[in-house]
C-alpha cells in the first residue's frame, strides 16, 4: 500500500475521519465527518492558526453566513467565471475533470484556465478515454461549481452556498469599518465551511464538495504597501519559493523578496513569511514546503499576483494555501453590485478602494498533510509499531494515565489522584489491557506522554513517565509531574534533560 492509503486506513480504523452518512449506500462522495480524535486535532490546528497568524499580525476575526444571495456571486463573478473544464463520456455519460484526467495520464500539470479547445486537443493527442468504461470522451466544456439552494416559503429567494469564505468578509467590510475603527492595513479572518460542486471528488480530504477554510483578507493601501509595522521582526525569516519557469526551490529572506522585486512589497513578503512560519509550527519540515509562483494563465480571474503554498506528500505537491493579490477587484465589484460605498476614508478625507491580500488556507488539506508527515511505522523485535509523531500542541491527548494492574484498588486510586492532578491537560485514564497494548494505543493516536502507576509509586510517591517517540522512560515525583509536563509541552525542556 502507498503511504496515502496507510494514513487513510489508519484514520478509518481509529475513527479520525471517514465518509459522511456512510451507513447509507447512496451517500454522495466528497463529504467527510471527523471523529473525536480528528475533531480535536482540527480544533488545535485552528487554535495554532489564531495564535501564529491571526493574533501575531493584529487581525480581526469574524464569522459569516454560509448561504448568500445570488446577487453576491453575480457581483463577485463566480456565476460567470467559477468554472471547471469537463469532458463527458459518450458511452456512460459520466463527467470528468479534463485537467485531472490529463494530469493523471501524463504526470504533467495543466492549468484550469487553459481554453476548452486546447484541452480537447490534449485529450485527443494523448488518446484518452473514459477511465470507467473506456468510452470516447466528448469536447471539453465548462461546468459551474456553485452549489445552488433556495430560501423562503411563499417567496423563494435564489441563493447559493458560498464557494469561499472571503465573500462574507467583503460583504461585511462596510459594517466593520463603521464599528471597529479600522486603520489600514487591516486583516480580517474567519474559519468556516465552503462548498464547491466538484465533478470528481477524490483523495478523501484533498478534494471535497464541503470543506473548511481558514481565510484571511488583508485590506491595504497599495501606495503604502511598504509601510507595515512589525516587518523587522519577520524580515530575516527564510521563505521557500519557486518562481515561474523554474523547477527549483529557493530559500530567500523575506526582506530580499522585496529588495529583489520578487513580490510587490513588504506587506506581501511579511505575510508569506508569517504563513510559512505557521506551517512550521505544525511540524511540516521546511524542505517539504514551497510557495509556487503562479503564472498569468493559471491565476484566478480576480488575482494579479499569486503564490500557492504547497507541501510535498506521498501524492506529490499539494496546494494548501492560495495567496492572492486580489487588488481592488472585490470591493469594486460589490460596491457596483450593492450600490453601496465601500471606500475607506482617511482622517484627512482621502478616499480609496482598499486592495486585498488573501491568505486562503484549506483546513482539511492542512489536517491531512499534518497527519501524513506525522504518521510513522516502525518494526522492532519482529513487532510493528504505528505512531503519530505529531506536535504535542496538536495531539488529541496530551498525557495518558495507567495503573499497572486493573485489579488492584490501591493502584487505581493512586492513578485517579494523578489523573486529577493532570486533568488541566487533555488527560486520558485507561486501565484495560496490558501496559504494552495501552502504550501502543496511545502511540497510534499521537499521545506524547504516558504515566504508569506501579507499586513503587505507592511507597515513593513517584511514577514512570514514558515518551512516545523514543519509548524512553523516567521516574518522576508526583508533586513535580504537572510542572514537568508543562515544560515538555512548551519545549522548555527535552525528555532527555529530565
Amino acid at each position: 500500500m502507498t503511504r496515502y492509503e496507510d494514513v487513510v486506513n489508519w484514520a478509518l480504523r481509529r475513527g479520525v475521519f471517514f465518509p459522511a452518512s456512510e451507513i447509507y449506500a447512496n451517500a454522495p462522495a466528497g463529504f467527510y465527518d471527523f471523529g473525536p480524535y480528528g475533531a480535536t486535532i482540527r480544533r488545535k490546528i485552528i487554535e495554532a492558526w489564531r495564535k501564529e497568524l491571526v493574533k501575531k499580525t493584529g487581525m480581526l476575526e469574524m464569522y459569516g453566513a454560509q448561504i448568500m444571495p445570488a446577487d453576491v456571486f453575480k457581483a463577485s463573478g463566480h456565476l460567470a467565471s467559477f468554472n471547471d473544464p469537463v469532458t463527458q463520456c459518450a458511452k456512460c455519460n459520466i463527467l470528468h475533470r479534463a485537467d485531472k484526467l490529463l494530469e493523471d495520464a501524463t504526470g504533467e500539470h495543466f492549468a484550469e484556465a487553459m481554453n476548452n479547445e486546447a484541452f480537447t486537443q490534449e485529450i485527443q493527442k494523448h488518446k484518452l478515454s473514459c477511465p470507467k468504461c473506456k468510452g470516447a470522451l466528448g469536447p471539453v466544456k465548462r461546468f459551474n461549481m456553485m452549489v445552488k439552494t433556495e430560501v423562503g416559503v411563499s417567496t423563494k429567494t435564489e441563493t447559493y452556498l458560498r464557494p469561499e469564505t472571503c465573500q462574507s468578509i467583503f460583504c461585511d467590510w462596510s459594517r466593520l469599518m463603521k464599528t471597529m475603527r479600522i486603520k489600514l492595513p487591516q486583516g480580517v479572518a474567519q474559519v468556516g465551511r465552503s462548498f464547491r460542486n466538484e465533478i470528481s471528488p477524490r483523495q478523501t480530504l484533498l478534494r471535497q464538495v464541503e470543506f473548511s477554510q481558514m481565510e484571511a483578507e488583508v485590506f491595504f493601501d497599495p501606495t503604502t504597501i511598504n509601510e507595515i509595522e512589525g516587518f523587522d521582526e519577520i524580515k530575516d525569516h527564510p521563505v521557500q519559493i519557486m518562481r515561474v519557469g523554474s523547477d527549483k526551490r529557493e530559500s530567500i529572506l523575506a526582506r530580499s523578496l522585496v529588495d529583489k522585486d520578487v513580490v510587490s512589497g513588504k506587506l506581501i513578503a511579511s505575510f508569506l513569511a508569517h504563513t510559512q512560519r505557521f506551517f512550521e509550527s505544525l511540524g511540516i519540515p521546511r524542505d517539504k514546503m514551497r510557495f509556487r509562483e503562479v503564472g498569468r494563465d493559471e491565476r484566478p480571474f480576480y488575482s494579479k499576483e499569486t503564490w500557492d503554498f504547497e507541501v510535498e506528500t506521498s501524492l506529490g505537491w499539494v496546494e494548501l494555501v492560495a495567496n492572492n493579490n486580489r487588488a481592488d477587484y472585490d470591493l469594486k465589484k460589490h460596491s457596483e453590485g450593492s450600490k453601496q460605498d465601500l471606500q475607506y476614508v482617511y482622517p484627512d478625507g482621502k478616499k480609496i478602494i482598499p486592495h486585498v491580500w488573501e491568505i486562503s488556507i484549506g483546513l482539511d488539506r492542512t489536517f491531512y498533510a499534518v497527519l501524513e508527515h506525522a504518521y510513522k511505522e516502525e518494526e522492532k523485535n519482529g513487532e510493528k509499531r504505528i505512531l503519530l509523531s505529531i506536535k504535542p500542541s496538536l495531539a488529541p491527548l496530551t498525557v495518558a494515565i495507567f495503573p499497572l494492574l486493573s485489579n488492584k484498588d490501591e493502584l487505581k486510586n493512586k492513578a485517579q489522584e494523578v489523573y486529577d492532578i493532570l486533568n488541566c491537560y487533555d488527560a486520558f485514564y485507561d486501565e484495560s489491557g496490558s501496559i504494552g497494548k495501552r502504550y501502543a494505543r496511545m502511540d497510534e493516536i499521537g499521545c506524547p506522554w504516558a504515566v504508569t502507576i506501579d507499586f513503587d509509586s505507592l511507597k515513593n510517591e513517584d511514577v514512570t513517565l514514558r515518551e512516545r517517540d523514543s519509548g524512553a522512560q523516567k521516574r518522576i515525583k508526583i508533586k513535580d509531574l504537572r510542572q514537568v509536563i508543562y515544560e515538555l509541552y512548551t519545549g522548555q525542556k527535552q525528555f532527555a534533560q529530565l
